[in-house]
This record gives C-alpha cells, sequence and structure tokens, in this order.
C-alpha cells in the first residue's frame, strides 16, 4: 500500500513539474500573430486543411469568419505560430491546392488596447427587390449619421412567386461614447425609411444593449 502511494505521489509531482514547465515554456516561446485570408472553389475539407497547415506549424486559431460565397468558400483566421515558423506558414498555405491566400502581420490580440466605449448600438435588417448600388446606399446612409457597421450579412435569394430576386440584409451598428448632441435614432429610422420608400424594400433599425453587442463580438 506504501510503495502504491508513493508511486502516485511521485507521478503527481512530476505531471505538476510538468505542466509547470510547459506553461513557461509556452510563456518564453516568441509568437507571431497573422491574419490569413484565403478563398477557393468550394469543395469539402478546405477549414480542415488550412488549420492543419497552422497546427503542424506548432500554431493556434484565435478568431475567424468563413462563409459560402457562390460557388467559392471564403475564410479569415487571425492565427498565432512561433516566431520560427512563421516565415514557413505563408508558403505552406499557399500549396493548399486551389486556394489563393494573402497574410498580414498584425499585433498580438491580448495588447490591443481596449475598444472604445459604446454610446450606442442597434440592429438592422432590410428586406425586398434586389437593386444596384443598395448595399452602398444603405452604408452611406448609416455613417452620415456617425454609425459604424459592426458586423454586416447579405444574401439573395429567388421570390416565391414571379422571376424577381430578392435581398437581405442584417447587421450591427455602433456610435462611440460620448453620443454626439445632434444624434438621433429615430432621425436614422426616418432617413432609413425615406430611403427604403425609393428602392422598394424595408428596413427596419431596432435599439440593441451595448454589452449585449460587446459579448457577441
Amino acid at each position: 500500500m506504501f510503495a502504491s502511494s508513493r508511486i502516485t505521489s511521485l507521478a503527481r509531482t512530476r505531471l505538476v513539474l510538468g505542466l509547470q514547465a510547459a506553461r513557461h515554456l509556452s510563456t518564453t516561446i516568441p509568437y507571431s500573430h497573422m491574419i490569413i485570408n484565403a478563398v477557393g472553389p468550394d469543395r469539402p475539407g478546405i477549414v480542415a486543411d488550412l488549420t492543419k497547415v497552422v497546427t503542424d506549424s506548432g500554431g493556434s486559431v484565435g478568431d475567424s469568419r468563413a462563409a459560402r460565397l457562390g460557388g467559392h468558400f471564403s475564410v479569415m483566421m487571425l492565427v498565432s505560430v512561433p516566431s520560427g515558423s512563421a516565415a514557413d506558414l505563408g508558403p505552406s498555405v499557399k500549396e493548399i491546392v486551389g486556394l489563393d491566400s494573402t497574410m498580414y502581420d498584425t499585433v498580438d490580440p491580448d495588447s490591443v488596447e481596449v475598444q472604445l466605449e459604446i454610446g450606442y448600438a442597434g440592429t438592422f435588417k432590410l428586406e425586398g427587390a434586389d437593386s444596384a448600388g443598395i448595399v452602398h446606399e444603405i452604408t452611406r446612409l448609416l455613417a452620415s449619421h456617425g454609425m459604424s457597421v459592426d458586423r454586416l450579412d447579405t444574401g439573395r435569394e429567388g421570390a416565391p412567386f414571379g422571376g424577381s430576386t430578392l435581398f437581405h440584409m442584417d447587421g450591427v451598428v455602433t456610435v462611440p461614447h460620448p453620443l454626439a448632441k445632434n444624434f438621433n435614432p429615430n432621425s436614422v429610422r426616418e432617413d432609413l425609411h425615406a430611403l427604403a420608400d425609393t428602392m422598394n424594400c424595408e428596413i427596419d433599425l431596432n435599439d440593441a444593449d451595448p454589452e449585449d453587442i460587446e459579448d457577441s463580438a
């Protein structure tokens, strides 16, 4: 019994020491941080191939965004890799068949300063007939009111009846604190509704809790 307990104690001690050494090593190894922007014809396994290259380099994936656009697949990833392997990551990514990629150096995500406090947050939604320049007109109007578009999703689909194409858009907008004295969400809504009448669509802007927007970012 004593010998068995002693072996278990030694094993636990070695495990703790090993974990401590691993943590120390992970904090002393210099890391480089990059954004990978890649696009190619849609096929199964694109994300798996891309993340394998990153992990084979000893790196990890942080934030990422991916979407299928037409017959293509687009992905954007924030990755961190040991600085000694950073130079080889770009060529390895470019070797993935059928994928065009660009890489950008960026800063350590943990060193980025705290984002500006949000003074106003809202969600907007558009549904209606597709027309040229619709995304530009909406985003231009929002910008004229000092709003930043934090997230934007758009898509098209055939109308249930007839040969027309329906367009839908939804996203998140914010305005930093402190708000301008003349800022008024109702004025934004009025301008959006007026624009919607000219473009044969419906646009809604709803107030949101800034904390919910920050938590979902």
